[in-house]
């Protein structure tokens, strides 16, 4: 596949499972090396690829945050810094000092979602990470995606659900079986997908 993402997109990607979404967002943030072709990323990168992702399941909230933070090179001043705004938006205040393997899954979730946001990245990556939490706090997360990306953020987004793609993107790709089918418009790219799933003409596992 050949695309390219704008500086300061906010691009949607859609496709049914095992279409290559996952594949193809582990490569562009460095995870998995792909065995042929070629990726380039300008600027720093900040991927969200699974609730918990970096997180340790015996450590509390806060050390968590540091972990993260040093996971991704940050300065632990940045991490202490930001842990008021990460706990708050998270919702986590009163449990930041427990243990991560305490916390629900939606509670991971959320400060998963709320480390990721609230650290420094040009570019954010999410996979399917909105869907374990309740309405208000994806709406939440919607309003502060929006607001790094009319800062100028480029943020790739992933997810089955379309009308949430819709809302959040601009401009978006269909995937499948590791092929573009279409690069463009948002809208576009949703409606073309939604009717060839509803006539069962799209790849699946």
């Amino acid at each position: 596949m050949t695309f390219e993402i704008p500086r300061g997109e906010y691009f949607g990607i859609v496709g049914q499972n095992g279409s290559g979404k996952s594949t193809l967002t582990q490569v562009i943030s460095g995870i998995a090396v792909p065995n042929a072709g070629r990726v380039e990323v300008w600027g720093t990168v900040l991927p969200l690829l699974e609730v918990g992702a970096g997180f340790h399941v015996e450590l509390t909230g806060r050390e968590n945050i540091a972990l993260l933070a040093s996971i991704l090179g940050l300065d632990t001043s940045v991490a202490r810094r930001e842990t008021p705004r990460i706990a708050a938006f998270a919702g986590v205040e009163r449990h930041l000092d427990t243990p991560i393997k305490r916390y629900s899954t939606g509670m991971q979730a959320r400060l998963s979602f709320a480390t990721a946001i609230c650290f420094p990245a040009d570019i954010y990556i999410f996979d399917e990470v909105l869907a374990v939490v309740d309405d208000d706090f994806r709406d939440r997360c919607s309003r502060e995606l929006s607001e790094l990306n009319a800062q100028g953020r480029t943020v790739v987004f992933m997810s089955h659900d379309l009308e949430l793609v819709r809302s959040m993107c601009s401009t978006g790709m269909w995937l499948d079986r590791g092929h573009v089918r279409l690069f463009g418009g948002i809208e576009e790219v949703a409606d073309a997908y939604g009717r060839a799933t509803a006539e069962g003409v799209a790849s699946s596992t």
